[in-house]
């Protein structure tokens, strides 16, 4: 049954994060989200009243980061509605609303990613102007149907106030990468942006940025010490068995660094000098 509510600030934030997210847990919604309320059982009250009200639906399931299930969040039907009313634009699969997808544990592990730069990026005199989602990230930059970039996520970061921002595809490597994917996915990337400014800027209106990018990085982060020294030797046979020139920065990084420092120098170029670890 619908009802509507009064909404908070943070209420919309949390309606408009799960329509970018698509799936967010609770403990997550309790440290980035719903940061105002007092304690996590305040918060938990606040989801029944909104999934109650029609807003947000949960999946009661186990994820890899507690030592038992929690609750999984995502819009309604309603609730899509409300994000259209609340930013004018909407991309929504109902499939997400009915059954829990099974790639719901990677995406709760991309939304802590995003976080931790978001969180780190004020130290360094920098914002994320913009996280656009695999559903918008999306795209066939020819007619040829083999030609799509298919990101997990495109985070636009740059200095607060500047126009020259940085474009970084993520690729969030699963535990166990295969290495015809990780090369198909380099080529790709590679064949997108060596095309040139024109086809960057039909990217951005089919995208919609919410601020310019003047570089762009691919960034693939292996999910422990082994997936990511074999993504990064993975990406290094691209020339030699595929006989295929790269000409982009593919960074490659560990999870586990990112989540201690995103912009430190944590990151390899893999395309040059990739035994040594440097900044954005």
């Amino acid at each position: 049954m619908i009802k509507y509510l009064v909404l908070s600030d943070q209420d919309k934030e949390l309606l408009v994060k799960l329509h970018d997210f698509v799936y967010l847990d609770s403990d997550f919604i309790v440290e980035y989200v719903l940061t105002k309320y007092y304690g996590k059982p305040a918060v938990m009250h606040r989801l029944r009243t909104l999934e109650d009200a029609g807003y947000i639906k949960s999946f009661t399931v186990p994820i890899e980061f507690a030592t038992k299930p929690v609750n999984v969040y995502t819009l309604t039907t309603f609730g899509v509605e409300i994000v259209e009313q609340i930013q004018g634009i909407v991309k929504w699969n109902r499939h997400w609303t009915t059954k829990l997808a099974p790639w719901y544990q990677h995406q709760l592990m991309l939304n802590r990613i995003v976080a931790w730069y978001q969180r780190e990026a004020d130290n360094y005199d920098l914002e994320v102007k913009d996280w656009i989602p695999e559903s918008r990230a999306t795209w066939q930059y020819t007619k040829n149907k083999p030609d799509v970039i298919k990101p997990d996520g495109l985070m636009i970061i740059g200095p607060k106030g500047s126009k020259d921002n940085l474009g970084l595809f993520i690729e969030l490597e699963r535990s166990i990468a295969k290495r015809q994917n990780t090369v198909q996915k380099v080529i790709r990337y590679n064949d997108f942006l060596i095309r040139g400014q024109e086809l960057l800027e039909d990217y951005d209106i089919h995208v919609g940025f919410e601020a310019p990018v003047t570089d762009w990085r691919v960034l693939f982060i292996g999910g422990n010490a082994p997936n990511t020294i074999k993504t990064i030797r993975d990406i290094l046979s691209v020339e030699e068995k595929e006989k295929y020139k790269l000409s982009i920065p593919v960074l490659v990084a560990s999870r586990g660094d990112i989540e201690q420092d995103p912009f430190g120098a944590i990151y390899h170029y893999v395309l040059d000098e990739p035994e040594v670890k440097k900044e954005l």
